[in-house]
């Protein structure tokens, strides 16, 4: 019988204008995290590596929930808030990143993803395709930015195209440590693709194109996460630069993973895939009816086009 086939790389790089590196990565046990940390040198190196120690708990706990993780946030919130009363300063990290609800999964690509989000580091999604690579027509943003040039975005105040030139990007809206609290965004989603996890030293590195072709590589996780900081040095370096490539693919018994021929073409995706966003008062399995409904809508459009 199929089963399960999760393969997975991470990798951190200090750029090239930086003097430590305040990123911090979680590569295992179902928990793939990228936190980039703030308030400078040793505080924001503290404050990443202490949000994703505090979520790192999760790694002995088979099935996960929501308000497991929000507890481990919310303990990263108050211990990050004393580093910075500690250094008579302000310390703070993102979070992002997947959470497996179920680490005993024994079906064919059953199960679901946790994606959380706080700050400005993304998770991007792609599925996989009939020829046997991943499909860069699918390649698509899983989180939102909270960020000042999101907002002024988001309000209509500006256009993308003159908020980039005009507000910076590393004015972040939420953060765990900042003193108005911390809150979190959930998504349930399909466990099947791949996905990219990186800080905003990575992605603001590359053209909206160059990010999706290079993440859809029919390649080893591993390759195509040393290719996206290579790019990111190659685009200027300005920051610490991470990436967790996961990908989740259907594999036979008694082989690892299924590599198929290399093939760049673009093809149809293998199977429908979802991704909603869940509700203040919601779980993965404590989906209400307009979110079911919201599901339904959206897979019945896709089914007509």
């Amino acid at each position: 019988m199929p089963h399960v086939a999760i393969n997975s790389s991470a990798l951190s790089d200090i750029g090239l204008k930086r003097h430590d590196n305040q990123d911090s990565y979680l590569n295992d046990s179902g928990l793939y995290l990228v936190a980039d940390g703030m308030g400078g040198g040793v505080s924001g190196r503290a404050a990443s590596a202490t949000a994703l120690s505090c979520l790192g708990r999760l790694s002995n706990t088979p099935i996960r929930s929501r308000s497991m993780i929000e507890s481990c946030i919310q303990e990263a919130q108050q211990q990050v808030l004393g580093i910075g009363e500690t250094k008579n300063s302000v310390a703070g990290t993102t979070l992002t990143g997947l959470i497996l609800k179920d680490t005993r999964i024994d079906d064919a690509l059953d199960g679901s993803w946790y994606v959380v989000n706080i700050g400005d580091s993304r998770t991007y999604h792609a599925n996989r395709s009939l020829d046997g690579g991943w499909d860069v027509a699918s390649f698509s943003q899983l989180t939102h930015d909270h960020s000042q040039r999101q907002q002024v975005i988001d309000s209509g105040q500006m256009l993308p195209e003159a908020a980039e030139r005009l507000v910076p990007r590393n004015i972040i809206t939420r953060a765990i440590g900042s003193p108005d609290g911390v809150q979190p965004d959930f998504f349930k989603a399909d466990l099947p693709g791949r996905f990219v996890i990186c800080s905003d030293g990575v992605y603001s590195m590359l053209t909206q194109e160059r990010m999706a072709a290079l993440s859809t590589l029919n390649l080893p996780a591993d390759d195509v996460a040393h290719r996206l900081i290579e790019a990111a040095l190659d685009g200027g370096g300005d920051d610490n630069a991470t990436v967790v490539v996961v990908d989740v693919t259907e594999a036979d018994e008694d082989t690892e993973l299924v590599v198929h021929p290399m093939d760049d073409t673009p093809g149809a995706t293998e199977q429908e895939w979802e991704v909603v966003r869940l509700s203040e008062t919601e779980d993965i399995d404590s989906m209400d009816d307009s979110t079911l409904e919201n599901l339904r809508m959206q897979t019945a459009a896709r089914n007509q086009s």
